[in-house]
């Protein structure tokens, strides 16, 4: 198959909807879709006429970005939404939650506008990857090494996917599907080094075709979460040194010796 008869996106019989256009295409007409933190727009908001989108953002998007016509977009912070509780069906955060001081407050306020069972999408930047260490690093190196003090940390957050879960989970969310996504180091086409875009990516080419060193993959997480309002998460405090089950002590209670909930078993360590 060449490249130019390929689809844009595969999704096999069983596999549930993940990206922002298959979501989209199964919402009812009149459905409400928030598209926070917009920038210049998450999708091409004029293919989807039958849904209502609002986008927000700390500063208007300039002429001819997607998320137009303005009447649409609210200036607004994502970690303080400026909509009513419950009135949203689906929001979507494309790389929006490594550049927010408070991710914990923003996917509560995505929970307070959603509606129940609603839907939201996050894609976001693998801390753990390479692509986001090395851009993290060039952001400290121009801060510091090139004496730009004024150069704002883009990256606020390292999220992995434990810690992404643990985030929604704890916001009343279900994961529904999530793929790990491979790199293509797009942010280095700011135009100030868009030069070395081409032959940096060549480089990590080259290594992963003959070192087998590959630096492209499980660069960045897309995921679908549906809000169950039930917090997902549970506390482990002890484990039974017999049954080894696990049991939760009040919060406030001492470390110390403890009787096993399900054995029955004394346990010497806290």
């Amino acid at each position: 198959m060449s490249i130019e008869s390929l689809p844009a996106s595969y999704r096999h019989e069983g596999e549930a909807p993940l990206f922002v256009e298959e979501v989209l295409a199964s919402l009812p007409g009149g459905a409400v879709v928030l598209d926070g933190g917009c920038g210049a727009g998450s999708f091409m908001h004029s293919r989807f006429p039958g849904v209502a989108i609002v986008s927000t953002d700390l500063a208007m998007p300039q002429q001819g970005a997607a998320c137009l016509p303005p009447t649409n977009f609210v200036l607004g912070d994502v970690q303080a939404l400026p909509l009513r509780t419950a009135s949203v069906d689906f929001v979507v955060l494309n790389y929006v939650l490594e550049h927010v001081f408070n991710a914990q407050a923003t996917v509560k306020e995505s929970s307070r506008v959603l509606k129940p069972g609603g839907l939201l999408y996050a894609a976001l930047p693998n801390s753990r990857s390479f692509d986001d260490r090395f851009y993290r690093f060039a952001g400290y190196f121009a801060k510091y090494a090139l004496l730009k003090f004024r150069k704002k940390l883009e990256h606020q957050q390292c999220l992995d996917f434990l810690s992404l879960n643990r985030l929604f989970y704890g916001a009343g969310f279900k994961l529904i599907s999530f793929c790990e996504c491979p790199s293509a180091y797009m942010w280095m086409n700011d135009p100030r080094i868009k030069g070395l875009h081409s032959p940096f990516v060549r480089m990590l080419t080259f290594a992963k075709r003959f070192l087998a060193i590959d630096l492209f993959r499980s660069s960045n997480y897309l995921t679908l979460y549906q809000y169950a309002g039930d917090k997902g998460t549970r506390e482990v405090t002890h484990v039974c040194s017999s049954c080894g089950l696990h049991a939760t002590s009040q919060p406030d209670r001492v470390p110390g010796p403890w009787k096993c909930p399900h054995c029955g078993h004394r346990n010497v360590h806290g």
